[in-house]
């Protein structure tokens, strides 16, 4: 039995998209300020998103973040699904950066927190160097 790789600088995050997006906008309809750190939480944004981000660092392992997230957010959805009938898109996004093989392990727990926002979940991994490896499904010859 050899042991698996897990993600790496995973993130998990309440992800708002929309052409042209207004940050300030977000905060406001979400009731967030800028700096949410004392929630373990940051906020990011660029011209076509915004994220509200629990990463390692800040809130432990996968799952912490995931019930963490679950409990900032769940409390406002009515605030995303004013969002959501405003034009804006909404997902928890998951990301991390990942080796051939590399597993995310989710427990129980946590797909149970992230369902009950009953928004959809993104995957994105990202590789060390920003290359895609050559065979990208050759992990399933392993084990």
């Amino acid at each position: 039995m050899h042991s698996t790789r897990s993600w790496e600088s995973v993130n998990v995050s309440l992800a708002i998209t929309k052409m042209d997006i207004s940050a300030d906008f977000v905060n406001n309809a979400l009731g967030f300020d800028d700096d949410q750190s004392a929630h373990g939480a940051r906020i990011y944004s660029g011209p076509h998103w915004w994220a509200y981000t629990y990463t390692e660092e800040s809130a432990g392992d996968l799952e912490a973040m995931a019930i963490s997230l679950t409990q900032r957010i769940r409390p406002r959805l009515d605030r995303v699904d004013a969002l959501l009938r405003s034009g804006h898109s909404a997902q928890v996004a998951i990301a991390g950066t990942v080796e051939t093989g590399d597993q995310l392990f989710i427990s129980p727990t946590a797909l149970e927190q992230l369902a009950s926002l009953a928004l959809p979940v993104s995957f994105t991994s990202l590789t060390l160097s920003g290359t895609q490896e050559e065979d990208p499904l050759s992990w399933l010859e392993e084990g």
